[in-house]
């Protein structure tokens, strides 16, 4: 037992280090697949929310372009530096069960919807009630396709060669 402290510290050593090894034209690599990723993943997702909630069909064109565009830009930071640091910070590696994995996505999932979400609902016209319905629907949804994207995500890396965050 006294030596699972030392292995960790060097899994986690070892992934600082592979992070830090890489190019401008790998992370400019993991940026394009985890933006394509997230834009990809949740655009049918949001997309339902927002026609359940009442939302317009300009309105929803207006909330998905400025969700694309977002989730395109900060998917690579939702991946490289939420889901792998949040992981890392309680001890949660590619090597774990399914279910703590899956506790780390849902997590970062619930806690970035909501400051992400609710400006874009703003931003595309959708009423107070709109966005009520919306940003309650979206939050639960959210949180349970959190983990379902970690998945997706690491999939997609994998596909492009690159390397996961969580699954093996």
């Amino acid at each position: 037992m006294s030596e699972e402290p030392n292995l960790e510290e060097r899994l986690s050593e070892s992934t600082r280090q592979q992070t830090a090894s890489l190019s401008l034209l790998d992370h400019l690599k993991y940026f394009v697949v985890d933006g394509t990723s997230s834009a990809l993943f949740y655009a049918p997702i949001m997309t339902t929310t927002e026609y359940c909630s009442g939302m317009d069909a300009k309105e929803i064109a207006t909330s998905r372009t400025i969700g694309a565009v977002t989730t395109f830009l900060t998917g690579y930071a939702y991946n490289s530096l939420l889901r792998k640091s949040g992981a890392r910070i309680v001890g949660v590696n590619k090597e774990s069960s399914w279910l703590k994995r899956k506790v780390v996505d849902i997590s970062v999932g619930a806690a970035t919807m909501m400051p992400f979400y609710a400006p874009m609902l703003y931003l595309a016209g959708a009423s107070s009630k709109e966005m009520a319905i919306a940003l309650f629907t979206g939050s639960l949804l959210g949180a349970a396709a959190g983990g379902m994207y970690g998945s997706v995500a690491d999939k997609w890396r994998i596909f492009w060669g690159l390397e996961p965050v969580l699954n093996k």
